[in-house]
């Protein structure tokens, strides 16, 4: 013990009485720092606006507009409006002929076109013949790698918009026209009550008529005035059923244009059904994908699970928005004739209630670090193929299956206007018979009681005409299905266009939040600068004490002076981190007992293998440096890296020196940070067992060949 410390004391005295060697040490300390600070300063926020809008992308409207319900619209006039608040990268609003030439030059990155016919294409969902459209995008793949990604975002984005105004433009137009029908419907309701209370206040009026008759006998000049004032309300009759008979005809074609209305919005709940269908696709994948990620021991299996959480939620909402419309569609006519479809998706909502049970039972297990038992995402598989299969088997019949039923919907309401009409016209046949029987009463007041007889055999008949004609007209009056067809047309257009516009808001939920780029890579260039700064420590400083001593005594001894050093370097590189480029950082003090023991751990492993391999040590160094930069996962996520990478990431000292850091920028997590400190620890004790088993024999063996190398006079002596 008594040399080692001599060793190490010896060597301080050395540095210290020499000041080459003290500008050295100091070099050394600070130029790993150097290295860190550089590479986290230029990645602090390459995404920004700033950094991004320098990227140029052309932009040309040839959009020539189209008139939807005497309405102009020009969507690319409005992409064009949205893209020139937009910031995120730089729009360049030019001719066609200039864009195409700065695109080949590399002036530009890529280009966007929208076509003449771009809003007419757009919106023909609400004609015959449906085209989609287009948009022309143009990129230069050849000028930069990263470029061409962003702008493919962009272009993306400009999707996104286009897709969103013609939803909102079209659904508006569609709902629109509904609206008004609605109101117009609405308008005429009190019409037909008005027709149904005469009719019941001319019931009220056929009791004082037969009492009349009866008395008839007693007085026939009170008979004849009596008669003279059924006659006087006949014309009102009369006008009363000609309006009921145009409200009718109305009612008709309302309903007519309602049937026309409903099937333009059909493909849009067919589109919804596609939808779903195609995230339950996209669920199951993505379930295998984690049950891969929790059998490789993955670190982004918190994750994925809240992205796949989130994707379930996503069909839920989807599905219960389907189920509200459907149910009121259902409501319109007799038979339940959506009964089926509603119980299909009310199915494939109970499924996608199993799953996200399953997926919160799964989260919580990985939150309290349990292993989640992969049987439950089996589960979720095999319960979103049945989803998958459910709406499936609905969008393939939906054309021959359901449109047939939301048609037989309407249909039933157009049979009730027809029997309106029918009722009306046979009610307008009729009147003349009544007239002709009170004139007939009228006369036979003359008559005397012969006359009266023949009144009193035909009035109940003219009763009973009357109060068929009362009830039936009061069942229009009465309808709920005709009033509910009202409610849902005069419903706000406004929110049903944002609602398909926008279906789904998404909250986002940041775990652990990091404030910017640059905190998020310090972890990874921190880390690969205390490598290097070991590894520019044993190219310069020798590993073999003067003296007779011990192997054991040299590994020791010269240990301590290395790790003086790298603790100097770990040091200054997580101050440097936190107070010069100011990292976001949750636990500092623990971020900078991190780097130091993480500088210390990778001053064993290299240490020992120059100590025990001399220069062949440098080149594992060199070459260890190569495979973790690549196998740590510090920068792409390590299931994007060569499957050879995916293997050692678990057997790399880097792998576990970065998570430390990142549980002390970001949050700790305790049993990940005491895996990373064991498993650290576990490198320490075997560079120690490595070289005290291998030291002596392999200098031994190696000492013929570094005295032959150092006559060769190439390399340092």
């Amino acid at each position: 013990m008594k040399n080692i410390f001599k060793i190490y004391i010896d060597d301080l005295k050395r540095i210290f009485s020499s000041y080459a060697a003290i500008i050295v040490i100091l070099a050394l300390c600070i130029l790993p720092s150097l290295y860190a600070w550089f590479n986290i300063a230029a990645s602090w926020d390459p995404y920004s606006e700033s950094a991004t809008s320098g990227i140029k992308i052309g932009v040309v409207n040839k959009d020539a507009g189209t008139t939807l319900r005497d309405k102009q619209i020009n969507i690319g006039e409005e992409v064009v409006s949205e893209l020139k608040g937009n910031k995120s990268l730089g729009w360049q609003f030019v001719s066609e002929e200039k864009a195409k030439k700065a695109l080949e030059q590399g002036k530009y990155y890529a280009t966007i076109t929208i076509p003449e016919n771009f809003s007419k294409e757009l919106t023909s969902i609400v004609t015959s013949e449906i085209n989609k459209g287009e948009i022309e995008y143009s990129v230069n793949e050849k000028i930069n790698a990263i470029a061409p990604k962003l702008t493919d975002k962009g272009a993306t984005g400009v999707q996104e918009k286009v897709s969103k105004a013609v939803v909102e433009t079209v659904s508006e137009a569609i709902f629109g026209a509904a609206n008004e029908i609605g109101i117009e419907l609405e308008n005429q309701m009190p019409k037909i009550s008005q027709i149904h209370n005469l009719l019941v206040e001319l019931q009220g009026k056929f009791g004082s008529i037969n009492d009349t008759t009866d008395l008839a006998y007693d007085g026939a000049l009170k008979m004849e005035d009596l008669i003279k004032g059924i006659q006087g309300d006949i014309p009102l009759i009369q006008s009363t059923i000609k309006n009921a008979q145009g409200l009718s005809s109305s009612m008709k074609e309302f309903l007519s244009e309602s049937k026309d209305g409903v099937s333009k919005v059909a493909p849009i709940i067919k589109n919804d059904i596609k939808i779903v269908n195609d995230i339950a696709s996209e669920i199951s994948k993505f379930t295998e994908g984690v049950i891969n990620a929790i059998n490789s021991g993955s670190e982004k299996v918190p994750e994925m699970i809240d992205s796949l959480t989130a994707k379930v939620n996503t069909a839920q909402d989807m599905t219960t928005s389907l189920i509200r419309i459907l149910e009121k569609l259902n409501k319109l006519a007799p038979g339940k004739h959506l009964d089926k479809l509603i119980g299909d998706l009310s199915n494939v909502s109970n499924s996608l209630n199993t799953a996200l049970q399953s997926l919160n039972v799964i989260k919580d297990n990985v939150a309290n670090g349990v292993k989640p038992d992969l049987t439950l995402l089996n589960n979720v598989i095999t319960v979103t193929n049945d989803v998958a299969s459910i709406t499936s088997g609905i969008y393939e019949n939906f054309d021959s299956a359901i449109i047939p039923k939301l048609n037989e919907i309407f249909d039933k309401g157009n049979e009730v206007a027809a029997g309106a009409i029918a009722i009306l016209q046979e009610a307008e046949n009729k009147l003349p018979k009544v007239e002709e029987i009170l004139t007939l009463a009228y006369e036979g007041v003359g008559k005397g009681v012969e006359g009266l007889d023949y009144v009193k055999e035909i009035l109940p008949k003219s009763e009973e005409m009357i109060n068929e004609l009362t009830d039936k007209i009061g069942k229009i009056n009465n309808n709920e299905e005709l009033q509910a067809v009202i409610d849902l047309l005069k419903a706000d257009v406004t929110k049903r266009s944002d609602f398909l516009a926008n279906p789904v808001n998404i909250v986002e939920n940041k775990v652990f939040p990091i404030a910017n780029y640059g905190t998020a890579m310090t972890p990874f260039y921190s880390v690969l600068s205390l490598w290097v700064g070991i590894l520019l420590l044993v190219s310069i400083l020798t590993v073999n004490a003067k003296g007779e001593y011990k192997p054991h005594e040299v590994y020791f001894g010269k240990l301590l002076l290395f790790m003086t050093v790298t603790g100097i370097q770990g040091l200054i590189v997580a101050l440097g981190d936190l107070y010069l480029l100011k990292i976001t950082c949750l636990n500092p003090v623990l971020f900078v007992l991190g780097n130091i023991f993480t500088s210390w751990v990778f001053t064993f492993i290299v240490y020992s293998l120059v100590s025990v391999f001399g220069n062949v040590g440098k080149v594992i160094g060199i070459i260890l440096l190569v495979l973790q930069v690549a196998g740590s996962g510090g920068t792409f996520p390590i299931q994007l890296t060569p499957h050879m990478f995916q293997v050692i990431n678990p057997y790399l000292p880097f792998t576990y020196a970065i998570s430390f850091a990142r549980e002390a920028i970001g949050g700790v997590v305790l049993s990940v940070l005491y895996k990373d400190i064991s498993v650290l620890l576990i490198y320490i004790a075997g560079a120690i067992v490595m070289a005290m088993l291998l030291k002596k024999p392999i200098n031994k063996l190696l000492h013929g060949f570094v005295e032959n190398f150092e006559k060769s006079s190439i390399g340092e002596h």
